[in-house]
């Protein structure tokens, strides 16, 4: 398996017209440099471990960093941060010219292990300019051809014909006791190969094809039966429109009673600007709470992040979002966890920092009081055989 990054200068035709084609050629030879010498050397050091890397500067303003090794999504995220900050962050000199530069570049990533790993990587780049994004992730696995889009529709009933719904399950470990104390549910999809579908590719078209509440409701059968068969404490994510759709809203509520399997569920509400109504929100957490159902609020630091609702709702956890907790070795996004800290603590709510990828996070993370830590270092998403296994 082999991951493809594609790395973009932006506005590079600006650059040669400003300065000159000699200086926009010396910006791109320093470019050349600094991903060859110290991005690649920064990429192995993250990783831990020996990769073949290989830079190609395959058009003027066109870079491709092809390195062989199968990553994961979190992983791939990581090194595409690193790329990017080091990039637009690094000083660019010109001719004839005391002041130096700085650049911004668009990426477009893939992985895969056939031929076409180039065009998938060449339609994300494409993809993220269009958007004016900085970053495009295309998936090899769905995007085989252009006709994949239309047989996903075909892929969502063949899963829900089958009953392939099934929770991948990742940890939330205790950071006092070193112990794994619940998991969060995550919804996968598989094709007909057997390959998993993450949920940015299928939640969307299931959504807009109307499937979303039959997916929802076989995850949740299948989290019920699992809980009953090994009394797991489990979290489960509902947005707000999932809280709105009366048919979600009462098949939750309806599988809670029956199976009694609230004081062993934990229901993440994601923190969204689309809430519009907190009224309708806390009904539902009244509603659960009379079945010892906890709550939390998921991602908190990307929505609102408003304190003052925060009061006005009855939850027990507060989820710090990856994107905070990932800098948190940087003052000003340590300085911002801390006050959420701060605030969780008065309120008597508990803390958990997501997206705890490294032994450097999670030190940062125990430091500073967070009471529970979920990420790719303490375990990537396990099917139920796995976490069963584990618990022998």
């Amino acid at each position: 398996m082999k991951t493809l990054f594609l790395i973009d200068i932006l506005n590079m035709k600006d650059i040669n017209a400003i300065y000159s084609f000699e200086n926009g050629d010396l910006v791109i030879n320093q470019l050349k440099k600094l991903l060859e010498t110290q991005i690649i050397a920064l990429i192995r050091k993250k990783i831990n471990k020996k990769i073949l890397v290989e830079l190609t500067n395959t058009h003027a303003d066109v870079f491709q960093l092809l390195i062989y090794d199968d990553f994961k999504i979190d992983e791939i995220l990581e090194i595409k941060n690193l790329i990017f900050e080091h990039v637009i962050n690094h000083p660019f000199k010109l001719h004839n010219y005391k002041t130096s530069i700085n650049i911004d570049i668009t990426m477009g990533c893939a992985k895969s292990d056939d031929h076409l790993i180039l065009v998938y990587a060449e339609k994300a780049l494409h993809k993220a300019k269009v958007n004016f994004i900085h970053y495009m992730y295309y998936d090899a696995y769905l995007y085989k051809n252009e006709s994949i889009s239309e047989d996903l529709l075909d892929m969502l009933n063949y899963n829900i014909e089958n009953t392939l719904v099934e929770p991948y399950f990742q940890a939330i470990r205790d950071n006092k006791t070193d112990t794994v104390v619940k998991y969060e549910a995550l919804m996968r999809l598989y094709d007909r190969e057997g390959n998993i579908l993450l949920p940015n590719i299928f939640i969307h078209k299931s959504k807009k094809c109307r499937l979303y509440t039959k997916l929802m409701e076989l995850l949740i059968d299948k989290i019920v039966a699992y809980i009953n068969q090994y009394k797991l404490h489990i979290s489960i994510n509902l947005d707000y429109t999932d809280i709105l759709n009366p048919n979600i809203k009462r098949s939750i509520v309806s599988k809670i009673r029956k199976n009694n399997i609230g004081p062993y569920l934990t229901i993440e509400i994601l923190e969204s600007e689309k809430i519009a109504n907190y009224n309708i929100v806390n009904d539902f957490i009244s509603e659960v709470k009379k079945y010892n159902v906890k709550i939390a609020i998921d991602d908190f630091g990307t929505g609102f992040s408003n304190y003052e609702y925060i009061l006005n709702l009855n939850v027990d956890y507060i989820k710090i979002d990856g994107s905070l907790i990932k800098k948190i070795d940087e003052e000003i996004y340590l300085n911002l966890i801390k006050s959420i800290v701060q605030f969780c603590k008065q309120q008597g709510i508990l803390i958990v920092a997501e997206f705890v990828s490294d032994l450097k996070i999670l030190r940062y993370v125990k430091a500073i009081g967070i009471d529970y830590s979920q990420g790719y270092y303490i375990s990537k998403p396990l099917k139920i055989e796995d976490i069963v296994g584990e618990k022998k």
